[in-house]
């Protein structure tokens, strides 16, 4: 029986590890285009996502705070600001 969960391929692929508990996103170019940070907070773990040096939200997973920085990643590049000019 195969079982399929969604896409195999996520953008949490695209963030590299380094050091531990921190994750960079590059663009084409091999620039830090985007952060994602374990913190510690009152309310647990979370998800600290930061692009292009600006805080855009926290999450409480790393597959979620990939998502939302791939997203932001995306809308800059494309032309209108967003997805198919949105």
């Amino acid at each position: 029986m195969v079982h399929d969960d969604g896409p195999g391929w996520h953008p949490v692929l695209l963030a590299r590890e380094s050091p531990p508990a921190r994750w960079s996103m590059l663009d084409s170019r091999d620039r830090v285009v985007g952060i994602i940070d374990l913190r510690r907070t009152p309310e647990g773990l979370r998800y600290r996502v930061e692009h292009r040096g600006e805080l855009i939200g926290w999450a409480t997973s790393l597959r979620i705070a990939a998502e939302r920085l791939h997203r932001a990643i995306i809308a800059t590049a494309a032309p209108g600001g967003g997805i198919n000019g949105s």
